[in-house]
């Protein structure tokens, strides 16, 4: 009996954790680049264009990186209608 709630917990947690992760890589198919940040950091990053349903490489300056870090990651953007 000990066993199965075990079991039962780890795939539990492996559900959570696989959850956790799809809604991140939705997350950055929504990420625009910014244009207000006050940083002086310069990435240049993959973004999802809804209006023509394909990845654009953009070059900005801002705090944090956002978007996705390369093509192959963009292109398997699960909000791709």
């Amino acid at each position: 009996m000990k066993i199965y709630l075990i079991i039962l917990a780890c795939v539990l947690i492996g559900l959570s954790a696989c959850s956790k992760k799809c809604a991140t890589e939705g997350a950055a198919c929504e990420d625009t680049v910014p244009t207000n940040e006050l940083c002086k950091a310069y990435f240049q990053r993959w973004f999802y264009n809804p209006q023509t349903n394909s990845c654009e490489l953009k070059g900005y300056s801002g705090c944090s990186a956002k978007g996705f870090a390369s093509e192959a990651a963009c292109s398997t953007c699960a909000c791709k209608k």
